[in-house]
């Protein structure tokens, strides 16, 4: 059994793809050969949302509420498979990009993994492997020379520290998540048991017949199917959008295939068969441009110096949600429903970050249940990258 350390837990996303054992788009992911042994995070709503949910702490380990800067080496315990999804806000587009010069010292966070690793190295109890998790944001934020990135520098760090480190940009969609979300994932491996290979992720989709975007199956991911049969899931609770953004989200209107087009998204449907009018989604550009406000006909009237942004999109049934934010504000993110005028539910939510409606988020505020979720790493995608990772270990 491989004994998993998890550190910038948030509620759990990364830790429950790397335990398994749960169910999701009709698909069961199955319990891996893992344990966790040790779970961090120093947001008191992420922890409390954690340790609410018997998925994550049915072995009796809870996730501890604390800065990891205070947490000692020699509290943390041996451990196999180290986890870590530092905090991405200083390297994320949706910030400021300060990166390591984040003054709150967020941006050199992975300093603590490497001392945590470092630790267990010099006490003779190197681990066998480590997943870092951030935004792609991060492949072009500098360390203070101006000149390294720092992914560059992580892997010059853990390259001293005897792991030899793959990287690779992924798009969530292609590993069974209904979300084009992009995510920088660093995985590092003990040199002596070779260097992990991301095809091997595609090999765990095609073998366990996981939906794709890239691979096939991309119709199990559409929106239309992902919101079917939400009536009586728990956390089905909205948070309402504020007066002037309420106007905008109206102004620009419902995506003009209607809400009877949810039963086009039923059973087993093919892409082909589908009208052309649910692949259309909306946007602020779909507002009359005598309504726009000041700030957007501005855009509108110089489209190319503006680069004409997709402000305030609005996913068709017929596509693939993008990226759900911690924000959650409509603005930045595809967070307004399709038909109906409002920001999508928790459960909506959290069915597009591919969370099994059994999670629960309902143990903390309304606004920080949709930071949570955000926040989190996509369960299915951590699961087809955890099952590839101990496949690559157990050879």
């Amino acid at each position: 059994m491989f004994r998993i350390a998890s550190l910038f837990s948030g509620c759990g996303g990364l830790d429950l793809g790397f335990s398994g054992g749960f169910s999701f788009n009709g698909q069961s992911f199955k319990k891996l050969d893992t344990k966790i042994v040790f779970a961090n995070d120093f947001d008191k709503d992420a922890v409390s949302c954690y340790n609410s949910n018997e998925l994550l702490v049915k072995d009796g380990v809870q996730c501890l509420l604390a800065d990891i800067r205070n947490v000692k080496d020699e509290d943390i315990p041996d451990y196999d498979i180290l986890l870590a999804g530092f905090p991405c806000q200083p390297f994320s587009n949706a910030g400021s990009r300060k990166g390591v010069d984040d003054k709150n010292g967020r941006g050199t966070l992975f300093e603590e993994c490497e001392r945590i690793i470092k630790a267990k190295v010099d006490l003779g109890k190197r681990p066998k492997a480590f997943v870092f998790e951030n935004v792609r944001g991060i492949l072009s934020s500098k360390m203070p020379d101006k000149v390294t990135t720092v992914p560059e520098e992580i892997i010059k760090r853990m390259r001293a520290l005897g792991y030899e480190v793959t990287l690779h940009l992924v798009c969530s969609c292609d590993y069974g998540v209904p979300q084009k979300r992009y995510r920088v994932l660093m995985v590092g491996v003990d040199k002596n048991l070779g260097k992990f290979d991301f095809s091997l992720l595609q090999d765990v989709v095609s073998k366990n017949n996981i939906p794709s975007a890239a691979f096939g199956k991309e119709e199990k991911l559409m929106l239309g199917a992902i919101l079917q049969n939400l009536n009586n899931t728990q956390d089905n609770v909205v948070w309402d959008y504020s007066i002037t953004t309420q106007k905008t989200v109206d102004l620009i209107g419902s995506c003009k295939h209607g809400k009877d087009a949810i039963k086009y998204f039923e059973g087993n449907f093919k892409k082909e068969d589908l009208p052309a009018i649910v692949f259309e989604g909306r946007s602020w550009k779909d507002i009359p441009y005598d309504k726009l406000s000041p700030r957007f006909k501005k855009i509108a009237d110089d489209p190319q110096k503006y680069h004409a942004p997709k402000f305030f999109r609005r996913f068709a049934y017929g596509e693939i949600n993008g990226t759900i934010t911690a924000s959650a504000q409509p603005e930045n993110c595809g967070i307004t429903h399709p038909v109906e005028n409002r920001r999508f539910s928790v459960r909506e939510c959290a069915r597009i970050q591919s969370f099994p409606d059994d999670f629960s988020f309902g143990s903390i505020p309304l606004q920080s249940q949709y930071k949570v979720i955000g926040n989190a790493v996509p369960p299915v995608m951590a699961w087809v990258l955890a099952k590839s990772l101990l496949n690559f270990l157990t050879k």
